[in-house]
């Protein structure tokens, strides 16, 4: 029965990727990282020299989050994009470093 069959061409690319409940996991998980990094700063939970490394690290999860959830670098055909995406994080994170050592 053809007529049963649906096509994906006509969906949003949110449900092509796995639907809402990705992106509403993904913003909750961002949201909680963010409220961490808050109670974290907030409170003397952790030694304070510890406080940027942590915040450093949850800054990096919700970067990797907003690009594999909200700018679709999980989809097919968007390697190119990615490629050039990761090019950049790589020279920000050398050029960083650079200046910090110098």
């Amino acid at each position: 029965m053809a007529g049963q069959k649906q096509s994906t061409a006509n969906q949003p690319a949110s449900q092509k990727s796995g639907g809402i409940m990705k992106h509403i996991i993904s913003f909750a998980l961002m949201i909680a990282l963010t409220a961490a990094a808050f109670y974290l700063v907030i409170t003397d939970v952790v030694a304070e020299n510890m406080i940027l490394p942590l915040i450093l690290v949850f800054a990096a999860i919700q970067v990797f989050l907003q690009l594999f959830t909200f700018m679709h670098l999980d989809q097919k055909g968007s390697s190119f994009y990615t490629f050039f995406i990761m090019t950049g994080i790589l020279i920000a994170v050398v050029s960083a470093v650079g200046i910090i050592l110098m």
